[in-house]
């Protein structure tokens, strides 16, 4: 018992007053007080309406008027804190395990020994202790989770004012320009997304233009991208001239970089200067996936990258090409969320969209996305469409439209993580297609590993593609120290070369050290060994005690019973 709370109150109900008497005095040298009497059933039922905070009950079953059967059936509705221990003789025994099912802690016999009684009467208060505790943590854990549920609330609500206000940095028309359509369409993957775009007539000749892709998903990169449009500077303060797109990305990077210093934050984006008094567009990209300018009759020219991504580096260069338009010619801007394999396959089938005569930016994305399944995790996507002849011009920013209407990216396959250890190292390898849906598990496992002072290599053998997600997650990691690179695939490679991301470069081990046998996080089996080992500690807790036994019996039981039916 617990002796800094209050004596626990009990109660002895037998019709013999010596019995009564032994009883008592049993209970109060045990620490109860005050113990109270009842002389039958009736007798008792009216102590316990007076005294509902009796926590121990010793009766007998053999009682004039009611007996103790009776009683413990209306105790247990009437008080059911209280716990209960039968007094049987031996013609009672069989009534005595009848008690037991009706809810009794325990029996013993008339006249019990004092050591009998007491181990009896303590196992009955610790239980009562147990039972309280856990329905007042079972109590905390409700307040707990309506709490959390209300704070869910409160963010969701947050979040959706947060869209609302990222949707009003996004332009909501098109600035009149004379011979050319404008069409943008913009899809947040969740409620505020990294996404982020603008057109913008400069004086009577230029229309400026960019598209920009933060790393990430969420508030983070929502802020890196407002963070991107707060820093750019598109004229000459001095002159008033629109400035040479590289001009722009490089002042801008070297803005973001000394505003922040968080490894694996960064952008991709691309910057597009147009003079209409001679049809002339100049492109500089930092990153971004390659800008597609399409011209009847001929392949699609691909403007790749022109400087790494912004962010990474505060003395990146960047060039710049310049294009010669002509009437008919389409120019798509787009962020990878409209390509989430970021395969060569997929790059030439938005080729073929492109070339064929399609309507709208809405409709490269619905030709492209055709196959995705319904309700598939989705990426954010934007699409700026340019072409070069007179026509409506629109801007979608997706504001009240219906989930339906909405790009899908399709899922990713499940097994993407893997993990193993070998006597030197932990091993973390991605493969297949790594995006932002597998980034918190690649991460929190990777995080633990460097925590405890462990070195990691990540295996990338296997890895086809990333998203700027993984490629940020990756630059944070190696950042950190500890990690070593081993057999980066040539189309990763390309990525990391593509981003000017040299620190990571510089960690990769060519040939890299032997890979342990991996497990796939997240799989089934996983969770099987997740459920062994909670079944492992439940048995060895079971083991200490009896009451440990009975307490965890059926949680041992319904484990077992998970494993056997998963056999």
């Amino acid at each position: 018992m617990n002796l800094d709370a209050a004596p626990p109150v009990a109660m002895v109900v037998d019709d013999e007053p010596v019995t009564r008497l032994l009883v008592k005095r049993a209970l109060e040298s045990l620490g109860c007080a005050p113990v109270l009497e009842a002389v039958d059933g009736i007798a008792a039922q009216a102590v316990l309406r007076a005294h509902p905070e009796i926590a121990l009950v010793l009766t007998d079953i053999m009682m004039p008027r009611m007996d103790g059967l009776e009683l413990l059936r209306w105790g247990r509705q009437a008080v059911p804190d209280a716990m209960w221990i039968v007094l049987s003789g031996l013609e009672t025994f069989d009534s005595a395990v009848a008690a037991i099912r009706l809810g009794a802690f325990d029996f013993l016999p008339k006249s019990p020994r004092a050591e009998e009684m007491g181990v009896a009467v303590r196992n009955a208060l610790e239980r009562r202790q147990l039972l309280a505790e856990r329905e007042r943590l079972h109590r905390e854990l409700q307040r707990k989770v309506r709490e959390l549920e209300e704070t869910s609330e409160v963010l969701r609500r947050d979040l959706e004012r947060a869209e609302v206000i990222q949707r009003a940095l996004l332009p909501r028309s098109p600035p009149p320009m004379e011979g050319y359509c404008i069409q943008a369409l913009y899809r947040p993957g969740q409620h505020v997304g990294g996404d982020l775009y603008d057109v913008v007539r400069l004086g009577e000749r230029h229309l400026a233009f960019y598209l920009a892709d933060a790393t990430g998903h969420g508030v983070t990169s929502a802020m890196l991208s407002v963070l991107f449009k707060q820093r750019l500077v598109l004229v000459d303060p001095a002159t008033g001239l629109a400035l040479p797109p590289a001009d722009v990305l490089a002042a801008v990077n070297r803005s973001i970089c000394e505003a922040h210093a968080a490894p694996g934050l960064f952008l991709t984006a691309v910057f597009g200067l147009l003079d209409t008094s001679d049809a002339s567009l100049t492109l500089a990209s930092a990153g971004h996936p390659p800008v597609l300018h399409a011209r009847d009759g001929q392949p699609a020219r691909l403007v790749r990258r022109t400087g790494p991504a912004l962010g990474l580096a505060p003395d990146a260069h960047f060039l710049q090409e310049r294009l010669q338009l002509l009437a008919g010619d389409r120019i798509l801007l787009y962020t990878d969320g409209l390509l989430p394999s970021g395969s060569e396959r997929d790059l030439d089938l938005l080729q073929q969209v492109l070339a064929s005569p399609v309507a709208s930016a809405q409709e490269v994305i619905t030709r492209l996305h055709a196959g995705a399944p319904a309700g598939a995790e989705r990426d954010d996507v934007t699409i700026l469409l340019i072409d070069a002849h007179a026509g409506a011009s629109w801007f979608d920013n997706g504001a009240g439209l219906p989930e339906a209407t909405a790009s899908r990216a399709p899922r990713p396959e499940s097994e993407v993580v893997f993990y193993g250890e070998s006597d030197h190292a932990a091993h973390l390898a991605l493969r297949g297609r790594a995006t932002w849906l597998h980034c918190d598990a690649f991460h929190e496992t990777a995080l633990v590993v460097l925590d405890g002072g462990r070195p990691l290599v990540l295996d990338l053998s296997g890895c086809e593609y990333m998203d700027s997600t993984c490629l940020g997650t990756v630059h944070e990691l190696v950042a950190r120290g500890g990690v070593v690179l081993a057999e980066v695939t040539p189309a990763v490679r390309a990525l990391f070369e593509e981003l000017s991301m040299a620190q990571v470069l510089a960690a990769i081990r060519e040939p890299g050290p032997a890979a342990p046998p991996l497990y796939a996080l997240g799989t089934g089996d996983v969770r099987a060994a997740v459920q062994q080992r909670i079944l492992q500690a439940h048995e060895a807790l079971s083991a200490l005690s009896e009451r440990n036994r009975e307490e965890f019996k059926e949680v041992v039981e319904s484990l077992r019973g998970e494993q056997d039916a998963a056999r």
